[in-house]
């Protein structure tokens, strides 16, 4: 068994500022002792990106400026992972994530790291909390009504010693900071930033995800997987992980749309990544990287026989027991998916619905004219829910505004009502949804949410295949694509 120590001392510059609890603001350093449980992993060995955790045994000791023990001390201590979520295991002189030393140190305490990735430390840091219960009585300090360090400020938030409202000092710690020798983790996939539900786990974390440099499958166990680029557009791309087995056979939560403000510089559908980079962001319920960076390992081209075939995905048939069941989408979100032959609005019009009532004509319900529709049992919001459990009807203003429609998904009968929308004039600017060419249509594209809405936006003219027009629908890898120009060769 390995003991890992390292610290860290807090140091100031500038002018001396006058502090009545500078005796209690100085000379305590954390150090923190980290032993895993079997290995720490290592940079050419990284352990498993993980939601469950990895499990660690913990020893923090405090120190004075002059590296001797402080048996005196018997404070609290408040522990972190970064990056990772850190779990202690419940015990006496836990409170969440902080902990009571006694004469100065505690050993043996059982931790777990859960969604760590690349190198990540454990940190022990002093900030003064004292957690009591906050129904005490006498009330805990933060809460009393009391000034009791005498600085002019009364409890929290107001008096800046004070962490919580159950914390029982005003007065800060020394601020000490230990941390632990790195622990090594693997990157996390795809399906682990989407985090298998509807939010992401690393929401507002930074990460990176690393991708193949070559064309052939990994082998079994391999994390590293093709990260295949399906779509740009004028704001970003979209990848999918093709190796992804979260879900068996099945593909499910494999797919990321990268927000990017504008077409990403030398990258086109086929393509595979080495390494994708970004801010965890949920935007209008939909997972993406923000701000991302990015390394193109494998530009494809046409009759390459270094690239090979297009690695691009068959797209998913969006089903209507799918399209009815909000959480199975979330599996799809951002990857190729299809509806086949759903049948086109019939009953759209641009005037105002009266009275919110849609008819012939008149399915706008932004009855205010406000550039939005207003939920909540307005008579806006019970307009536009009208119009969608008529699966003739596509409501005005989300055609007027976005190039929107809703269709139907061809249903047995004795089912209910299967709807989806779909984006069809960003691909054919002469679509005419009061003169539609065809009583149905089969849409290829890219599933985003909106909100409580599923939107499929085709990635050009021909995923839009209208019974009537000569069209046939081809599959996802063979359509859309975009070769590199000149200039990029």
């Amino acid at each position: 068994m390995r003991r890992l120590v390292l610290a860290l001392l807090v140091a100031g510059c500038g002018h001396t500022i006058a502090d009545p609890a500078a005796a209690d603001r100085t000379g305590a350093v954390a150090y923190v002792s980290v032993t895993a449980a079997g290995d720490r992993g290592a940079r050419d060995r990284p352990l498993p990106f993980s939601e469950e955790g990895a499990r660690f045994t913990v020893r923090v000791e405090v120190f004075d400026r002059n590296h001797a023990p402080l048996p005196d001390f018997n404070g609290w201590l408040g522990l972190a992972s970064t990056p990772g979520a850190l779990r202690l295991t419940p015990a006496a002189g836990v409170v969440g994530n902080h902990v009571r030393l006694a004469g100065g140190r505690i050993e043996g305490l059982a931790v777990s790291i859960a969604r760590a990735y690349g190198e990540a430390r454990l940190w022990a840091e002093d900030t003064g909390y004292v957690p009591v219960d906050p129904q005490r009585v006498p009330l805990p300090a933060c809460s009393n009504g009391l000034d009791d360090d005498g600085d002019g400020r009364v409890d929290f938030p107001a008096d800046t010693g004070c962490e919580a409202v159950n914390d029982d000092a005003e007065r800060g710690g020394s601020f000490a900071v230990g941390v632990s020798e790195p622990m090594y983790f693997s990157t996390p996939l795809v399906a682990d930033v989407q985090g298998r539900t509807a939010q992401s786990p690393l929401l507002d974390q930074r990460i990176t995800l690393e991708g193949r440099s070559d064309v052939t499958a990994p082998a079994e166990g391999d994390r590293v997987h093709r990260l295949v680029v399906t779509q740009t557009d004028n704001s970003g791309f979209y990848v999918t992980d093709i190796d992804d087995r979260s879900c068996g056979a099945d593909h499910c939560f494999n797919s990321l749309y990268s927000f990017n403000f504008r077409t990403p510089d030398g990258m086109r559908p086929c393509d595979l990544l080495t390494t994708l980079t970004g801010s965890v962001a949920e935007f209008v319920s939909s997972t993406q990287l923000a701000q991302p960076g990015f390394q193109v390992g494998v530009e494809w081209r046409p009759d390459d026989p270094v690239a090979g075939a297009c690695l691009i995905p068959e797209a998913d048939v969006i089903t209507p027991a799918l399209a009815r069941d909000a959480a199975l989408l979330e599996r799809y979100e951002s990857g190729l998916v299809r509806v086949e032959n759903a049948r086109l609005p019939t009953l759209m019009g641009p005037a105002l619905a009266p009275q919110g009532r849609i008819m012939a004509g008149a399915t706008n319900c932004d009855l205010n004219n406000d550039g939005r529709i207003t939920y909540g049992g307005s008579a806006e919001g019970n307009c536009a829910n009208d119009c969608l459990a008529d699966p003739t009807c596509s409501e005005w203003s989300g055609w007027a505004r976005y190039g929107q429609i809703t269709v139907t998904l061809d249903t047995p009968p004795g089912e209910a009502v299967a709807r989806v929308a779909v984006t069809p004039k960003t691909v054919s600017p002469s679509f005419d949804p009061l003169r539609p060419r065809g009583p149905a249509a089969t849409i290829t594209g890219t599933l985003r949410q909106v909100g409580p809405n599923w939107i499929v936006n085709p990635r050009c003219e021909q995923d839009l295949v209208i019974s009537g027009d000569g069209q046939t629908v081809r599959a996802a890898r063979d359509t859309c694509l975009h070769e590199r120009t000149v200039g990029e060769e």
